[in-house]
């Protein structure tokens, strides 16, 4: 308990009266909360002046502990106290790296976990057909390039396909198929194996899984690599 003065008639009062005995006003001390919030420590980072500033006083205190006159044990204090400063100081951010930032590691994280990095093996399964993809990002398509684009790296490429179509265009190790029997070529694969298309003949129908990678359009056909045919 501690007296404190009135703010209406100035006499001393105790803090914990609810009003003044001699004027009645009431004691505004008891309006503060009685359960205050408690003190909620911050942890303080070390700033770049405090750091240059430990990095070079530490070297001069040795250099003056070195002169004659001091003691062997002055001199083992301040040369521990040197290997503290450069060993145990924290660095501050500003000294940090922006490639070690959270930021940057979540970029890192996002990168590592899109289809274009994985392996082949593990690249995701597609069930959309031809028909579809031309719609979104071929021919058909009324997107702009540059929608076009975005839509086909999200949703098509690096995905696993499965297309049948006639042959049109044949080599040993690739194939070009006619999916929707209109015009020439709709998809042109890489075969896995480089002889697979040996014994394949043009204008026979050909199912192909196929890994896609490239987006076609109105002249140019959808691009696969890693291909194997389907019986």
């Amino acid at each position: 308990m501690a007296l404190i003065a009135c703010d209406e008639c100035s006499k001393q009062i105790s803090d914990t009266a609810q009003s003044c005995p001699g004027c009645g006003a009431p004691v505004k001390s008891n309006s503060r909360p009685a359960n205050p919030s408690p003190y909620q420590p911050t942890n303080r980072m070390v700033s770049l002046p405090l750091f240059l500033g430990i990095v070079v006083l530490a070297p001069i205190c040795v250099w003056f502990l070195l002169r004659k006159g001091y003691s062997t044990g002055s001199r083992v204090i301040g040369f521990a106290w040197l290997v503290i400063s450069f060993f145990f100081v924290p660095i501050p951010d500003a000294l940090v790296p922006a490639s070690s930032t959270p930021t940057h590691q979540a970029a890192a994280s996002t990168i590592a976990s899109s289809p274009a990095s994985r392996p082949a093996n593990q690249q995701p399964e597609s069930t959309a057909t031809y028909a579809q993809v031309n719609a979104d990002v071929g021919c058909k398509s009324t997107y702009s390039d540059q929608k076009k684009d975005d839509i086909f790296k999200a949703k098509y490429k690096d995905r696993w396909m499965t297309w049948s179509g006639e042959v049109t265009l044949l080599e040993s190790d690739e194939a070009s198929l006619n999916v929707d029997h209109v015009g020439t070529q709709d998809l042109r694969v890489d075969f896995a194996d480089k002889a697979a298309g040996y014994n394949l003949a043009k204008g026979s129908e050909l199912k192909v899984r196929f890994l896609m990678k490239s987006a076609g359009g109105c002249f140019l056909p959808f691009g696969g690599e890693k291909a194997t045919v389907v019986y």
